[in-house]
């Protein structure tokens, strides 16, 4: 799991998010490479997104939004 200093700033790695999507990892950075998907680059050439980030991506392709990294969010 992603180390976190604020539950609203949680960075997940493009494995986490492959397997959150049960899609590979390479199409995760297809992704973000294609501009689909925001991430920005560490300079040990890995991504990280951002937990809101995220949530927009799976917003605006009709993906479920539930279990983690969300299930801690207060429900709206």
């Amino acid at each position: 799991m992603p180390r976190k200093k604020h539950q609203e700033n949680i960075r997940l790695t493009s494995r986490d998010i492959a397997t959150y999507c049960q899609v590979s990892k390479s199409t995760v950075l297809e992704w973000v490479k294609n501009g689909r998907l925001k991430a920005f680059r560490l300079p040990s050439g890995h991504y990280r997104i951002d937990k809101k980030d995220f949530r927009d991506f799976l917003e605006k392709w009709n993906m479920p939004v539930q279990g983690w990294p969300f299930n801690n969010e207060n429900t709206r």
